[in-house]
């Protein structure tokens, strides 16, 4: 028999009772198995003595029937009762004590187990008129042209022009640190190679100079002004070149030399070009070009989009869909599972990361079901194929690439990763097909600040988690 008595909404005492009647025939057909089982020093193996077994292992047959016939009894009633339970049942703080006499048990012996369970919940934030917002690119052209742009200047001629410099170049100069803007070349003074790519320069009036110069012309300039590098850290580490454990003070203005100028012509937009980059008879004009351009751009942002959009679905639901857990039993829950390994302190500390991940793996479990949603054996192996052809970026004969599949799901932990992306890549398609999502354009630079914001932010809340550990 099995007795509940509801604590909360999410967690209850199981009251399980064994009776006498229950037990004696469980008792002594155990006896019966451990005489014929186990050898007994004295006596012939089957033939000791049942007063004898009795005396020497009654108290740990006792317990070891006791206790399946509790679990079972326990475990039955929590299957046919429907309950999700969270971790293990954990016998009542409160329990009284039993004899254990093996002639003679008592009448009954009651074990009281508090659980903790999912209670019955409906997921709100599904509708229809729910709205979310899709971030989307309104550069793409731009971009795409960039990309054009950076394609033709990575297949095209480069040299070392001595007579002139042009916007698009490179230029190192050999400078030496100054006493002064108009003051004689420091004694011991730092001395260094300083790159420039012209392009980049927020010094105007030292570029316009460099514009009109040459190879081995002489300038002098304000080595801190070239680029706009807010930290001093920054600036004497990509303009003076100075290490990161030298403390000397520099000035900031110098003298340079011209040594070097590097220039690349671009590529013309001709078939040589457009093979050479793309590979042949893939494409055969500017247009083309910028279309294949414009498909890598737009995946790249799709990817990143969706991944704000999931975090928003999250938010979203965890925020109308507050489960009631049965916390003080978790808290328990966590401190004998453990197994001392956790202090009273340190649970509390992480609780709230562990409700809330909680929390989260409900209402993913509770989509899955709604929709019927599963990670099949088929879904992991094209999962990996795809990382298998993303990593060679070539086509593959099926057999190598199954082969490489099937040495890859040897690592039991990464198939569980892909499981888990797999299950979030349809959770997020499900819970899309619910909801409103509206498209809003924004400039890419305006993108990269909110995803990279909202990515410190995750990074930042993994972290205070860890450090709470």
């Amino acid at each position: 028999m099995v007795v509940r008595n509801d604590i909360d909404n999410s967690s209850a005492l199981l009251t399980v009772t064994v009776t006498r009647e229950e037990l004696k025939p469980q008792l002594d057909a155990e006896i019966k198995k451990f005489r014929n089982r186990v050898p007994i020093k004295g006596f012939r193996a089957g033939h000791t003595p049942i007063d004898v077994v009795k005396r020497l292992y009654g108290s740990a047959i006792f317990s070891d029937t006791l206790n399946d016939l509790l679990s079972k009894k326990l475990y039955d009633f929590l299957r046919e009762s429907g309950l999700e339970v969270l971790g293990q049942p954990l016998p009542s703080e409160e329990q009284r004590k039993f004899t254990f006499k093996i002639s003679d048990p008592e009448p009954e012996y009651a074990v009281t187990y508090e659980v903790g369970f999912v209670p019955s919940f409906e997921i709100n934030g599904l509708e229809k008129n729910s709205s979310f917002e899709k971030l989307v690119i309104s550069n793409l052209d731009e971009l795409a042209e960039q990309d054009l742009e950076y394609a033709r200047n990575r297949m095209g001629k480069r040299s070392n022009p001595e007579d002139d410099i042009r916007e698009n170049d490179i230029v190192r100069i050999a400078s030496r640190e100054l006493e002064a803007e108009n003051g004689e070349i420091k004694e011991g003074g730092w001395e260094t190679t300083i790159t420039l790519f012209l392009k980049d320069m927020t010094d105007e009036p030292t570029k316009k100079q460099l514009l009109s110069a040459k190879k081995g012309d002489t300038l002098r300039f304000n080595a801190r002004t070239l680029e706009n590098h807010e930290k001093d850290e920054m600036y004497r580490k990509y303009i003076l070149n100075i290490p990161a454990d030298d403390s000397r003070e520099v000035g900031d203005w110098f003298e340079g030399t011209i040594e070097e100028v590097s220039r690349v012509e671009a590529a013309a937009l001709d078939q040589e070009f457009f093979e050479g980059y793309f590979g042949s008879d893939k494409v055969n004009s500017k247009e083309e070009a910028l279309e294949q351009f414009k498909k890598g751009i737009q995946q790249f942002y799709d990817v990143r989009s969706d991944a704000l959009l999931m975090r928003a679905f999250q938010e979203r639901l965890m925020s109308d869909n507050p489960i009631e857990l049965p916390e003080k039993f978790l808290k328990r829950w966590l401190l004998v599972s453990n197994e001392g390994k956790l202090s009273e302190t340190q649970i509390e500390a992480e609780f709230p990361y562990f409700i809330e991940n909680l929390r989260w793996t409900m209402l993913r479990e509770k989509i899955m079901k709604m929709y019927g949603l599963k990670v099949t054996e088929a879904d992991i192996v094209e999962a990996f194929k795809d990382r298998v052809r993303s990593y060679f970026q070539v086509d593959l004969p099926e057999h190598i690439i199954n082969n490489s599949v099937q040495r890859l799901m040897e690592n039991e932990k990464e198939v569980e990763k892909v499981e888990r992306e797999i299950e979030t890549d349809k959770i997020f398609a499900a819970i899309r097909d619910q909801v409103t999502v509206t498209e809003r354009a924004i400039p890419s630079d305006e993108f990269h600040n909110i995803f990279d914001a909202a990515t410190q932010k995750a990074e930042a809340e993994q972290l205070e988690a860890v450090n709470e550990e």
